[in-house]
């Protein structure tokens, strides 16, 4: 019997005008949009069933731990820990987790579940894209940062074990002031770098 994702979350869905486009599922989900869950549950939830097939998983377990790791992602969002809803590589990678979790401790569903050599390739590519993502939205950032941020933060970052008190003479700016750059910087750079913790 085939399940249906019931979700834990139930948010009216914001009207702006009937004109307005409509944001992409992903962006809509992550803004707690219950539909749009629906939606990309329905589009993508099969995908992840065949990877856990594929994998050796059980047709009834694999349908449970698809539900699982959807449920999951929702929990993450109601929470406010999902920043970033990349479908369908994050459902997939939570659903092999989950089983691979299983797997070792010892649940007999999950006997023949464990990431295969090429099953954490893909995860490490997925990782490794990942990051290149964050490096390029952290180039970004730096550069809005003003001429003076961007001295400082190549100075500290160029000698990690620097001071501020010798990053200020380098760059020949206050100790004070070399020290409220950078926790600008950090903080510009963690709004858009944080990371998804799944």
């Amino acid at each position: 019997m085939t399940r249906t994702l019931t979700l834990p979350l139930r948010l009216a869905e914001a009207t702006d005008g009937a004109d307005a486009e409509p944001a992409p599922l992903e962006e809509r989900a992550l803004a707690g949009d219950a539909a749009a869950w629906e939606a990309l549950f329905r589009r993508y939830n099969r995908r992840v069933v065949l990877v856990l097939l594929a994998r050796g998983v059980r047709a009834d377990v694999a349908r449970d731990l698809a539900q699982e790791a959807w449920t999951r992602l929702i929990e993450k969002q109601r929470r406010d820990q999902l920043r970033l809803l990349r479908l369908p590589a994050l459902a997939i990678r939570q659903a092999l987790f989950l089983a691979a979790d299983r797997a070792r401790r010892g649940d007999v569903r999950y006997e023949h579940v464990a990431l295969s050599d090429d099953a954490a390739a893909l995860l490490d590519l997925e990782k490794q894209l990942a990051d290149r993502s964050r490096l390029a939205r952290a180039r970004a950032v730096l550069a809005t940062c003003s001429d003076s941020q961007q001295r400082v933060f190549r100075a500290i970052y160029a000698r990690p074990g620097a001071t501020a008190a010798e990053v200020a003479v380098e760059v020949g700016l206050s100790v004070q002031r070399v020290r409220q750059i950078m926790c600008e910087v950090r903080k510009k750079l963690r709004a858009v770098v944080e990371d998804v913790d799944v």
